[in-house]
């Protein structure tokens, strides 16, 4: 009788144990992003912005009792390890729930192109880049911010409402750059401005040198539009200047306007327009931009604010709240399903998707680097 008592208790204990097991199995999300490379910077503060979200939801319970477990692979900006990476996530045994916050126009093309999100059937929540050729619906890509030819059109729109007629671009000589060269036709064309010089630079490259010359020979120029990542921006900006040139520079939203003044200096940096797609991180209305700030101060109490730290924490939000909908030991069906059952309201910032419609978001507004080197509006 005794012995029976305790068959039944260690029985017991060990079902009990093993269902504790599987209510607590992690919910994998894995991001690829550059922690190396010239885009260092931007891979390194989605992840911090991300990981904000992540781990208050993981402080606060989890999902019914379920940890999400982000991590983050080093894709350096190179198409090849990003499609490597990618492979290797879809044929883990482990594979993951989403993947969250993926980097780069051509990098995440590629993806598409080798039918890699397809073929492992991985939702994406978060891709920055704003290009059109990989904009068109995915029934498993969900993008948060606005495209570039939505980012260049505003952009040219305040330049021409100040008087502006003349127009120069500088691109990067992939299908990022050559978005944007794409738009910024579009942009003048409906407006009857004149495109007067473009010039292109090698991806992974600041050897914007030639791309300098040539617009400056290109004479009396309204404004400029670098539609170019931040160390290209920044050693573009610097010769230009250096050699005279007075345009009005522009540019999108994924430079790093910190580490342009940390290379360059104020002075030369200062009064360049940068398009944003996510709201003013430094607000401090904006409950979302309060969130965000009281976060960061808790669990990097050293970090600044940033505009893609905010970016970063958008795409967490929206992964832990989808979560939440998708119900307890949620998967890839479920987890689509809660991405467009309704919109997300964000502390006064709206994501909406809906099945056949999975951009989220339109807004764009302008930022400037002001006379101390930090952004205003």
């Amino acid at each position: 009788m005794q012995a029976s008592n305790i068959c039944r208790l260690t029985l017991g204990t060990l079902v009990a144990f093993l269902l504790s097991g599987l209510a607590l199995a992690d919910l994998n999300v894995v991001q690829i992003a550059p922690l190396s490379g010239p885009l260092a910077d931007t891979g390194q503060l989605l992840q911090q912005g991300a990981s904000l979200a992540i781990r208050d939801a993981n402080d606060k319970g989890g999902i019914a009792g379920q940890k999400i477990r982000l991590s983050t692979l080093d894709d350096g900006y190179k198409v090849d390890e990003t499609v490597r990476q990618a492979r290797e996530a879809g044929s883990a045994a482990d594979k993951p729930l989403a993947f969250l916050g993926l980097v780069g126009t051509g990098n995440f093309k590629a993806l598409l192109d080798k039918k890699i999100i397809d073929e492992t059937g991985i939702p994406v929540i978060g891709v920055r880049t704003g290009a059109s050729s990989i904009r068109q619906p995915h029934r498993l890509v969900y993008h948060l911010r606005a495209s570039y030819a939505s980012e260049v059109d505003k952009l040219v729109e305040i330049a021409a409402t100040i008087g502006g007629k003349r127009f120069g671009v500088l691109y990067q000589d992939d299908p990022f750059g050559q978005d944007g060269l794409t738009a910024m036709k579009a942009a003048i064309g409906k407006r009857g401005l004149e495109l007067v010089a473009s010039s292109s630079y090698e991806k992974n490259t600041t050897h914007v040198e030639a791309a300098v010359d040539s617009l400056l020979k290109a004479g009396n120029l309204s404004a400029i539009v670098l539609v170019s990542n931040t160390q290209a921006t920044a050693a573009f900006i610097k010769a230009y200047r250096d050699k005279g040139g007075l345009a009005q520079l522009y540019t999108l939203s994924v430079n790093n306007d910190r580490e342009i003044v940390s290379q360059i200096g104020v002075d030369k940096a200062r009064g360049l327009g940068i398009a944003q797609v996510v709201p003013f991180p430094f607000s401090s209305v904006l409950p979302i931009a309060r969130e965000y700030q009281a976060l960061l101060g808790k669990y990097q109490p050293d970090a600044q604010p940033t505009v893609t730290g905010m970016e970063g924490f958008i795409y967490g939000k929206v992964l832990v709240e989808s979560l939440r909908r998708a119900g307890p030991n949620a998967n890839r069906e479920s987890l689509t399903k809660a991405l467009e059952s309704r919109p997300f309201e964000l502390g006064g910032y709206i994501i909406s998707f809906a099945p056949g419609k999975h951009e989220g978001s339109q807004f764009v507004e302008l930022t400037m680097i002001g006379r101390d080197g930090k952004l205003i509006r």
